[in-house]
């Protein structure tokens, strides 16, 4: 964030002191710089991590080391789907129905699928190199296949 903070607006004066008028590549109000408003240089440190994720999704996508992505795992074009969960990697949670179950005359959530309704397809682990003692992995893929 704070080299994007001082860079972004480096790269303005750069920008508004070498292009000519012309190319509109200017602010209205110079403001107490001369070049920029001072408000710039927060709004540059505040979108520093926004840009450094934008920039780290397009070199993962850009990069030799997957060929596709679902849903921030690796998947190799030519795999054929999992026979059980169709490449979803989630199937119904055993423990419920829809996320709930009745105990006691009482429904609550379910503690396996933590509501979803779905857990991870443990047929799948082989193919995508997971670690089935990873619990934290675990909730992190599922936490990012949607309902």
């Amino acid at each position: 964030s704070a080299a994007t903070a001082i860079g972004g607006p480096l790269i303005e004066v750069g920008l508004i002191s070498s292009l000519p008028d012309s190319w509109a590549y200017h602010y209205n109000d110079p403001g107490e710089t001369g070049f920029f408003p001072l408000w710039i240089i927060p709004v540059y440190f505040l979108g520093g991590p926004a840009n450094g994720n934008l920039a780290r999704g397009f070199w993962d996508a850009l990069s030799e080391k997957s060929d596709a992505r679902t849903f921030g795992m690796q998947v190799e074009m030519d795999q054929v789907p999992c026979s059980v969960c169709n490449g979803t990697r989630a199937v119904k949670c055993p423990n419920c129905d829809d996320g709930t179950y009745v105990t006691y005359g009482e429904r609550v959530v379910c503690k396996a699928c933590r509501g979803k309704g779905l857990v991870i397809c443990r047929e799948c682990f082989s193919k995508y190199d997971d670690d089935p003692s990873d619990i934290e992995n675990i909730r992190r893929i599922m936490d990012q296949i949607p309902d």
